[in-house]
């Protein structure tokens, strides 16, 4: 089995936070641009591997949630290619990365890379401000992840 890592780049270089889960949720709205389909994804990671001096006494085990719409979002074009952004500009809920807390996660892509079954390999990035310092005082933090997302209801 490939390993499954979250990679956070930080100002002071990369962090890793190896899967614990991964879903994925198909939530169908009525097709049109007020209540679109939103596609949910939710992702917990443990204790982090390779972790710089700030962040190493911390323990944390973060969490990243996104959620992406399209008004239409069929079960049979969830295929290799397909692919959705959530750019989540004025920091809504669409998208939160939780460190120690809560932060917005912004410039959030994602893009199926493989199917079986239910079962989605999904390739996703985004940023947040630096889990460490919240003040905008370091450069955002760079978040990339490969894995296979299990369906949350089957």
């Amino acid at each position: 089995m490939e390993e499954q890592i979250l990679y956070l780049s930080r100002f002071c270089g990369i962090e890793t936070y190896p899967v614990k889960q991964a879903v994925w949720e198909l939530i169908e709205g009525d097709g049109s641009e007020e209540d679109p389909d939103m596609l949910c994804l939710g992702m917990r990671f443990a204790q982090g591997n390779h972790l710089h001096e700030d962040t190493r006494s911390l323990q944390a085990e973060p969490f990243w949630e996104i959620n992406f719409y399209k008004t239409k979002i069929p079960m049979n074009i969830l295929q290799i290619g397909f692919d959705l952004e959530q750019p989540n500009e004025a920091n809504e809920v669409d998208g939160s990365f939780y460190y120690l807390e809560h932060q917005p996660a912004r410039n959030n892509r994602m893009e199926i890379l493989a199917r079986d079954g239910n079962r989605l390999k999904i390739r996703v990035s985004g940023s947040t401000e630096d889990v460490n310092y919240y003040d905008g005082s370091k450069p955002e933090n760079r978040l990339q992840l490969t894995a296979w997302f299990e369906k949350e209801h089957p």
